[in-house]
């Protein structure tokens, strides 16, 4: 049980600072500080308040939780912190994929139509992606975790 709490809480940890890292530069880039920047299908770039401020404050304490539960993380009150951050990951990756769905279906403003083309809806959903929701398919270990019960309830 040792070696596990130690691979599990060493993963918890990795993937606590790169999303401390992520909501940081997130909130470093719309202040400012930084231009956006792009590194292979990571873009962090914008302006808006919603997204990249407030949802880079989000990504931080998401990123907080996750290192605070590192450390024992299979115990249960480690375990919970844990599946906090990871929620939150959860909810900043689903309003960007929910923001990249509502903004493909019109098309665009020299198109004479409406409604976007189904190639045109299916091509807006290409690369460069944020942080969160690239960092959705590395949160889905806390979701196995959680769902084969694999933390202590002493």
């Amino acid at each position: 049980m040792e070696q596990k709490n130690s691979i599990s809480g060493i993963y918890i940890g990795l993937l606590g600072l790169v999303t401390l890292a992520c909501g940081l530069a997130d909130i470093f880039v719309w202040a400012g500080i930084t231009s956006g920047f792009q590194v292979g299908i990571l873009e962090i770039a914008g302006d808006d308040f919603f997204r990249w401020a407030w949802g880079g404050f989000i990504m931080v304490c998401a990123g907080l939780f996750m290192l605070a539960g590192s450390r024992n993380a299979l115990s249960l009150q480690q375990f919970g912190k844990v599946t906090l951050g990871a929620v939150l990951v959860w909810v900043i990756g689903g309003t960007d994929i929910f923001a990249r769905l509502c903004e493909n279906i019109p098309a665009g403003e020299e198109a004479p139509e409406f409604f976007n083309s189904f190639s045109g809806f299916i091509g807006g959903f290409a690369p460069p992606y944020p942080p969160a929701v690239i960092l959705l398919p590395f949160t889905l270990v806390i979701l196995y975790l959680l769902y084969m019960r694999a933390y202590d309830t002493d």
